[in-house]
C-alpha cells in the first residue's frame, strides 16, 4: 500500500495520465471484461494499487477530483444493477457504506427538546 502522497506517481504520472487510465478502465477494461462489475477493488487492481490507495488518492489535490468522479460512476453503475435486481440490495448497501461514504439515516431521530405526550392506555403502560 502506498502511504505517502508523493508515492502516487507510481500510479499516475500526471493528471492527464490519471484521466486516460480512468477512461480506459470504464470504456475499455469493463467493456472487454463484461462479467466484471465496476467497483473500487476492480479499479485498484486495474491501476496496480489497493483499495486503501484509491480512498487515500481521493484526498490528493492533483487526483482527488478525478478519483471522486470515478467513485461516483462506480456507485451509479452498482446502484443501477441493484435496482434491476442484478446484485442484492444488501451487497449494494455494504459497498456504499464501506467504499462510498454513505451512512444510514436515522429514521426515528428525536430531538431532545421534543415533548411526547402519552395518553389513554399507553399512559398507564408507560408508568
Amino acid at each position: 500500500m502506498l502511504t505517502k502522497l508523493e508515492n502516487y506517481n507510481k500510479i499516475f504520472t500526471s493528471q492527464a495520465d490519471c484521466k486516460t487510465k480512468l477512461e480506459r478502465y470504464f470504456h475499455v477494461y469493463l467493456t472487454d471484461n463484461s462479467e466484471e462489475i465496476a467497483d473500487i477493488e476492480s479499479l485498484a487492481e486495474f491501476l496496480g494499487c489497493t483499495r486503501r490507495d484509491i480512498l487515500a488518492l481521493e484526498k490528493d489535490e492533483n487526483y482527488g477530483s478525478a478519483i471522486a468522479n470515478a467513485k461516483n460512476s462506480i456507485a451509479r453503475i452498482k446502484k443501477q444493477l441493484a435496482m434491476r435486481g442484478k446484485i442484492p440490495a444488501a451487497v449494494l448497501s455494504f459497498d456504499m457504506k464501506n467504499n462510498h461514504d454513505y451512512t444510514d439515516k436515522g429514521e426515528n431521530a428525536v430531538d431532545e427538546s421534543t415533548t411526547i405526550i402519552i395518553q389513554g392506555d399507553a399512559a398507564k403502560w408507560a408508568n
